[in-house]
Order: structure tokens, then sequence, then C-alpha cells
């Protein structure tokens, strides 16, 4: 099964280890809705989403439930959520985001 247009993983720097059972929502920026969730899966990533959606230039946001997630594990998080907007220029590449977490920072890039 190939991979969705827009993809994203979890790295939990606290641990060393992927972020697994994160809730993700993708959206598009210029009509605000949500067009796609997932949960990671036990590698941390988000390789298909729940439904399917058609990728289209604009900007777009992964909307990750950070808080929830710590909340889970008995721990508490500096950030309930991380919002990570993003553009799409090229309908034919395909756009992973990844996010470096731990519970007081995070960074994130354009992965391949």
């Amino acid at each position: 099964m190939k991979k969705a247009a827009i993809t994203t993983h979890i790295l939990n720097l606290d641990a060393g280890k992927p972020a697994a059972d994160v809730r993700v929502t993708l959206h598009r920026l210029d009509t605000n809705l949500p067009i796609a969730s997932a949960t990671t899966d036990a590698d941390g990533r988000i390789m298909h989403w729940e439904n399917d959606f058609t990728l289209q230039a604009g900007s777009y946001l992964l909307y990750f439930a950070i808080g929830d997630w710590y909340l889970q594990q008995g721990k508490n998080s500096f950030y309930p959520e991380i919002q990570i907007s993003f553009q799409v220029v090229n309908v034919h590449e395909h756009y992973h985001v990844p996010l470096l977490l731990n519970a007081y920072g995070y960074s994130t890039y354009r992965g391949s």
C-alpha cells in the first residue's frame, strides 16, 4: 500500500523511543477544517490516515494532541498541543513532517 502524500512521525526524546498512540489531525488552513486524522503506530508513525484526501497546493497544519498523550502515561507536559503549519507547493512531492518531542520542548523539519 502506497503511503499518504503527507506523513509524520514522533520521536520521544525523553525516552529515546517513538511516541506511539498520539492522536494527530491534519487541517487545510484555507478552510480551517480537519481533512484527516490518525493515531501514531508502534513506531510513532502515521503513514496512512483514517480517511483519504486529495493533496492540493496550499497551507496545512498538523495538530498533535501531546498533552493527552503525556497524561495517559501519568506525566505532565508544558505543551497541551503542538501545531505545525507548512506549505504544499508541488502536489507531486511527498511531504514528511517529523516531530522531535520532550515534555518541555520540540523541534521539527521537513523529512524525506
